[in-house]
């Protein structure tokens, strides 16, 4: 009676849900506002974000929903630099033992001076629910990121553009063909202050907030908000030495309080 209990709130939250897979634990607690911000999480928000990175990172994070024991989302990320260029892994499962979606990708980008970042990335989708069978398909996101200034830089990236979705599945899911600009605003080394506005094609417009604020050499604080629909978040980031701990917590109106934490080590 649980298992059908869950499976049939998650069916009815899936569309919300996975509709932007998870950008770490940094990012969420941000609110999400990542279009102009560089992280190794920006495989899975605008990919020209990861040439941020000075040295190889590999980073994993573990998201849970509806405080359950199953429902959850296991994430990993790799970015390698090299030159002015940077290539990047992603791998997402989000799902129940019933019902589980995987996203995996392969992302470029490269830096042109100081100011200007391009990347893309190409993913591979599959969706599967029990006793009905498998589905793939596959998508490409594009990104850019150009700096004003050493203060205010902007983003902008697309998910999807080609508006692929899988053919046939019996739980209401899509993939998200969606537009996001963004900016970001840095008045010293110790504050990031960024905002997003996205438009995915099936959805209003959202406008999306956050800030990062580095209390103390090895502690962040962040926050954010989003406004479709209107969810809070906030967050902690540990720095020893090469490895980063962050955790955020997603507050969303029908689901509730979603945890997540996330381990990085730069080589």
């Amino acid at each position: 009676m649980r298992k059908i209990l869950l499976f049939s709130i998650f069916s009815l939250f899936i569309s919300e849900v996975s509709a932007q897979y998870n950008q770490g634990a940094r990012l969420t607690a941000m609110g999400n506002a990542s279009a102009a911000v560089f992280d190794t999480w920006s495989l899975n928000a605008n990919p020209a974000g990861i040439t941020g990175q000075k040295s190889p990172t590999a980073a994993l994070n573990y998201a849970r929903y509806l405080f359950g024991d199953e429902l959850a989302e296991q994430s990993f990320a790799f970015v390698l630099p090299f030159n002015n260029n940077f290539a990047g892994v992603s791998i997402n499962r989000y799902g129940i033992s019933e019902f589980s979606e995987i996203k995996a990708g392969f992302g470029l980008a490269k830096k042109f001076g100081e100011e200007l970042s391009i990347g893309v990335k190409a993913n591979v989708h599959q969706i599967k629910i029990t006793n009905y069978g498998n589905a793939t398909t596959f998508s490409v996101d594009a990104g850019v990121n150009y700096a004003l200034s050493k203060q205010i830089g902007l983003g902008l990236y697309v998910n999807n553009p080609s508006s692929q979705e899988y053919k046939s599945t019996n739980v209401e899911t899509y993939i998200p063909t969606a537009v996001h600009f963004g900016a970001t605003y840095i008045p010293s080394n110790k504050l990031i202050i960024a905002t997003t506005i996205s438009k995915d094609f099936e959805r209003k417009f959202d406008v999306r907030v956050g800030a990062d604020y580095k209390f103390h050499e090895i502690l962040s604080f962040r926050g954010g908000m989003s406004a479709k629909p209107f969810k809070q978040y906030v967050g902690m980031g540990l720095n020893y030495q090469k490895l980063i701990m962050d955790v955020a917590v997603e507050s969303h109106p029908q689901i509730g309080y979603s945890p997540q934490i996330g381990l990085s080590y730069a080589f």
